[in-house]
């Protein structure tokens, strides 16, 4: 049952990729204007996708502090009462885009649809043995709705790390805290269930739901799934799953990163206004009227470095990709790094283990691992191109990484 499942030194700064922009649509907007804009109550306009992803967005934020702890059945606050300005500095605290998750606050602690919203069961868990970030809040709508959102990956390795776990674990242990999470506020609350996420936290959503028991699922009325990882055929086998294709939404950006791995066809391509690997950003998908836009479909070869590392998981043994994952997470956990806003071009620290893994693995699985570090490099020079001293780093790849050459030796 599921209740049993288990010497490169860079000076520190903040880095991030950056924002290149595209034509939006004359119409379109963000979930922050939309925040702004949206006078509609949940009377007139019923929950929906684009709802779903603001929350979403404000699960990323650091309510700790605020939110009464799921350890607890304590009254829950309302939006609005997270608007003080004692609490900024804490909320904002090592969130990806400070300033534009602040604007999100300062709309929705004002938007007639939004700051009566009331917040409760805040759970986050860091635990960097089980490796596991486990985030969750509940959203309990005027109308007695519930609103389960799961955060997605954080800044933490940890957080990356459970991710790229998925690979060889078919249960990360995020997966059984997120079945606990929703048995324990279903258990606590009435009323019909709506589960959702960004990223991993879709992901969370999907596998909680799935194995929450029947009395619950026939309480959830949509599970929403932004951008997230699928569940794989191995979990789908698994004792207790229950498919609920039927009430899941699934919304992926044109360039898709991570919601293309175990997907299936079902689901809905959003349009957004930025390239490559930042359209997982859902401050950049974009809005029209009461939902996304849409497109035809996905952009063809938009990650090839995603499905190139896809392709390589797939031939490898669950040993192989446990070995090759752990490996690259040596290489970026430098000493004392914990977090990616710490991480700069940090590149290779123990590239000699990375060969090394290569060399205990078959020549045609080592050339498939070549082109994957080929990739890597390439999609860091193209997303580096406003970075500062992108010269200095550009040289620094080309080089301490040399990395066909290096693979070239094996």
């Amino acid at each position: 049952m599921i209740e049993n499942m288990e010497n490169i030194t860079v000076e520190k700064q903040e880095w991030q990729l950056p924002e290149i922009s595209l034509p939006k649509k004359e119409d379109s907007i963000s979930i922050i204007e939309y925040a702004q804009t949206q006078m509609k109550t949940f009377d007139m306009l019923p929950f929906g996708p684009v709802d779903s992803l603001v929350l979403s967005q404000l699960a990323y934020m650091h309510l700790g502090d605020i939110v009464p702890s799921v350890e607890y059945d304590n009254p829950p606050v309302r939006i609005a009462d997270l608007y003080k300005a004692e609490f900024f500095d804490n909320i904002l605290n090592d969130v990806r885009d400070a300033k534009s998750n602040k604007k999100l606050l300062d709309a929705l602690c004002c938007s007639p649809r939004y700051r009566d919203i009331k917040i409760n069961y805040f759970i986050d868990n860091i635990d960097e043995e089980l490796e596991k970030q486990f985030c969750a809040m509940t959203f309990i709508l005027p109308d007695g709705r519930i609103y389960v959102a799961f955060r997605g990956t954080d800044s933490t390795i940890v957080g990356w790390k459970e991710d790229f776990n998925m690979f060889f674990r078919s249960v990360i242990p995020g997966h059984i805290s997120a079945v606990h999470y929703i048995q324990t506020v279903a258990d606590r609350l009435a009323g019909p269930i709506y589960v959702g996420g960004h990223s991993k936290g879709g992901n969370l959503a999907v596998f909680g739901a799935s194995f929450a028991g029947k009395e619950i699922q026939d309480r959830i009325e949509k599970i929403f799934n932004h951008d997230g990882p699928g569940l794989s055929a191995e979990i789908q086998a698994m004792e207790g799953f229950t498919e609920l294709n039927s009430i899941t939404d699934t919304t992926v950006p044109k360039a898709s990163l991570f919601g293309l791995i175990f997907s299936s066809d079902d689901y809905m391509v959003v349009k957004s206004d930025r390239m490559g690997i930042m359209q997982h950003d859902p401050f950049s998908w974009e809005i029209s009227g009461d939902d996304f836009i849409y497109a035809d479909g996905l952009k063809p070869n938009a990650n090839k470095l995603v499905f190139t590392i896809y392709d390589l998981m797939k031939t490898l043994s669950r040993e192989d990709r446990e070995l090759f994952i752990d490996t690259v997470f040596k290489v970026i956990a430098a000493p004392g790094v914990t977090s990616f806003t710490e991480w700069p071009m940090m590149a290779v620290k123990e590239f000699d283990t990375l060969i090394g893994t290569m060399k205990s693995i078959d020549e045609e699985t080592a050339e498939k691992l070549k082109n994957v570090l080929a990739e890597f490099v390439k999609t860091l020079g193209k997303n580096m191109l406003n970075l500062p001293d992108k010269e200095k780093i550009k040289e620094f790849i080309i080089e301490k990484i040399s990395i066909r050459n290096k693979a070239d030796k094996i």
